[in-house]
């Protein structure tokens, strides 16, 4: 009996520790794939990559790492003149040229029989150039044009009537009405007409030689407001220092240092306010404080100081700056007119820097029938550096060290190329594995790629992109770009069985992430995000944020994914698929063109990558690479000026667009659309 017993377990147990022994195994590589994901990520999110920045030397280490990995994992590595980096150029900033080039002189009628009245202006005092702004030299005629408003939809036109064409325009901050809750100006809020771009775009579309703008009568006393209250701060911080330092018994050499430098810089601040208290609070803006710079490359921009300007105002039209606001706020009506007698002189010199930037790529080569199709798995792997454009944060230089966005989706992309590299399909696709560079200043590494790709885009079958997939909550993923191939949804089905995602679809091949350059190459394309969260584009999106036994679980997701595509026979079919969208704007909606910007193209005018399927530029004839320099009367000279032009119209609305198409200058009629 006893042996009977034993001849029944033991087999059991056999059958036991072997499914034991399997599951431990499973856990175990599943360990340590989350090792690796933990390793990589917090490696890419570290301070010693500075935040991944297009212009640190973080960011080439961080290229060195990627291709490191590809290589170790017998990638090919040597696609690009035998490295692995294919290597663009991208404009990054612009600063102010040499003082001599940048000068604005203000030039009188002459009074009782003498000469020209000439006032050569100080920058930094009386002056300075804008970074919204270009670089250029002029000597004009002058036109006061008010706060500079073209708002017909409120019956409020201040370019009604005056041309401005080749003339120096002066332009007044703010809008009409700043303290009446009734306003058409959107009440106490600021509408969309008070932005610095907003009127640098009217003078642009109508032919302005340059922008001088001043403070709005309000300005200086909420200058000077804002003094006194840094002033209480920095005189409480100077009491606190002390005190502080009173209780300290035996301070070390170290503390007395310490409290040393912090009283100074607090004396420091308290002097240099009590000195700004001293003046008028008509304070001209620095170079960089209106707003992020254009690509026009005509119309120097300047802020110049109430004063300076006023007089020649009040010479010309017999009016004060202050009494026109003030006549303008109870009537509505706009007080504008040519200064005549009065000409400016000035220059404006701008140096727009530029960045060599790479993306990293490696290629797992395919074999068989099937070798000369591609797939692409990508991921960006810049981010912002230490912040300023684009942070969300902007008042603090703390390095943003990406980890959710994009170390996550580096490192998914990199494991994804691990586990496929030990392929042994005989018949399989090559599939490219990319990081993609400059993505955070407009998707160009991507749309750099896809115009110059390593192998024809044509034979690409499918693109698998991964953007913030480092914060999975309550097993949620997003899939973009379900609708742009039939087989999506079957497949993500099959995958998903074993995942057990709840996956929120979402049908659209566009969008602010590296897949939609491949969609609108008319490839298919499928993008992994787990959302948004409150450390999105700020230093606090650091590695402790992220999920890493989420984020491997979307990287078994993507890789099974990727593996089906490697294999399957039938090509996967592209379909166009666009979602309308509600697009937040202030002071009023923009009409419906349907086009999608080249923000990589540095030319004057509005370059576009793509045009929207039926959309109004489609159906009018607008082409990919085309670019915008004109809306009827309307100079386009960048996104700005595009967005300022279309909302001066209605939906329905028929508009003749000018289209530079290579060296051919095209005029088509469209009708605009419904806003979206």
């Amino acid at each position: 009996m006893r042996r009977s017993i034993i001849s029944i377990f033991v087999p059991a147990i056999l059958v036991l520790a072997t499914v034991v022994g399997l599951a431990e195994k499973k856990t175990l590589k599943n360990e340590k794939l989350v090792k690796r994901i933990s390793d990589s990520v917090k490696f890419l999110a570290s301070d010693e990559l500075e935040g991944r920045g297009v212009e640190t030397d973080g960011i080439n280490k961080a290229a060195d790492y990627i291709a490191e990995h590809f290589k170790s994992i017998g990638l090919k590595t040597d696609s690009f003149n035998g490295s692995p980096f294919q290597h663009f150029e991208i404009s990054t900033d612009v600063k102010l040229g040499d003082e001599k080039d940048n000068y604005l002189t203000l030039v009188g009628p002459a009074k009782d029989g003498a000469l020209d009245v000439v006032t050569e202006l100080t920058m930094g005092f009386e002056f300075n150039p804008l970074a919204i702004g270009a670089t250029g030299a002029f000597d004009a005629g002058v036109v006061f044009v008010g706060y500079g408003i073209e708002a017909p939809d409120l019956n409020y036109n201040e370019y009604d009537g005056i041309d401005v064409k080749g003339k120096v325009v002066v332009i007044v901050r703010k809008e009409p009405q700043q303290t009446n809750p009734d306003s058409v100006f959107d009440g106490l809020k600021s509408s969309r007409h008070a932005t610095f771009q907003s009127k640098v775009s009217n003078a642009y579309q109508k032919g302005a030689a340059a922008v001088v703008m001043v403070n709005d009568s309000g300005e200086a006393s909420k200058y000077m407001s804002g003094l006194k209250h840094a002033l209480s701060q920095y005189s409480a911080q100077l009491k606190s220092l002390t005190s502080t330092f009173e209780e300290l018994e035996e301070p070390s050499q170290q503390e007395v240092v310490k409290h040393k430098l912090a009283l100074r810089q607090a004396v420091n601040n308290i002097s240099d306010t009590v000195s700004e208290l001293n003046g008028d609070g008509d304070v001209v803006l620095e170079f960089d404080e209106a707003g992020a710079p254009s690509n026009r490359k005509s119309m120097p921009v300047f802020f110049a100081r109430r004063s300076v300007v006023s007089s020649m105002v009040e010479d010309a039209l017999g009016q004060t700056l202050e009494e026109i606001e003030a006549q303008v706020d109870e009537t509505m009506e706009p007080v504008v007119g040519e200064l005549k007698g009065w000409r400016i002189k000035g220059s404006a010199s701008l140096i727009r820097e530029r960045a060599k930037v790479k993306n990293v790529v490696g290629v797992l080569e395919g074999k068989g029938a099937l070798k000369d199709e591609t797939v692409v798995v990508g991921a960006h792997y810049d981010h912002l550096g230490y912040g300023g454009r684009g942070s969300l944060a902007p008042w603090t230089m703390d390095i943003h060290n990406g980890a959710d966005d994009n170390s996550s989706g580096t490192t998914g992309m990199m494991e994804i190329a691990a586990i496929l590299a030990r392929s042994d399909q005989s018949n399989r696709r090559r599939v490219v594995f990319i990081a993609f560079s400059a993505e955070e200043r407009g998707l160009i590494g991507s749309a750099y790629y896809v115009d110059n790709p390593l192998f024809n885009i044509d034979n690409t079958v499918a693109m698998i992109n991964l953007d913030m997939i480092g914060r999975l909550s309550d097993n949620k993923l997003i899939v973009t770009g379900t609708g742009t191939s039939d087989i999506w949804p079957e497949l993500l089905d099959r995958v998903n069985k074993t995942s057990g995602f709840e996956i929120t679809r979402q049908p659209e091949g566009t969008g602010p992430s590296d897949h939609q350059s491949f969609y609108l190459k008319k490839v298919p394309v499928l993008h992994l995000f787990t959302g948004l969260h409150e450390y999105y584009h700020r230093p606090s999106d650091d590695h402790g944020i992220v999920n890493f036994d989420g984020l491997a679980e979307i990287v078994k997701f993507g890789a099974e994914i990727t593996q089906y595509l490697q294999i399957v026979e039938e090509r996967p079919n592209f379909k166009k698929s666009e979602k309308k969208r509600n697009v937040e704007n202030t002071g009023g909606e923009r009409p419906y063109f349907g086009s999608i910007p080249d923000y990589a193209d540095n030319v004057d005018g509005l370059p576009l990558t793509g045009v929207s399927a039926n959309g109004p530029a489609d159906k009018a004839g607008i082409k990919p690479k085309d670019v915008i320099v004109g809306i009827n009367d309307y100079k386009i000279g960048g996104i700005e000026d595009f967005d300022s032009a279309l909302r001066k119209f209605k939906a329905g609305n028929k508009i003749k667009v000018t289209v530079l198409r290579g060296t051919k200058k095209i005029v088509v009629e469209l009708t605009l659309g419904e806003p979206r």
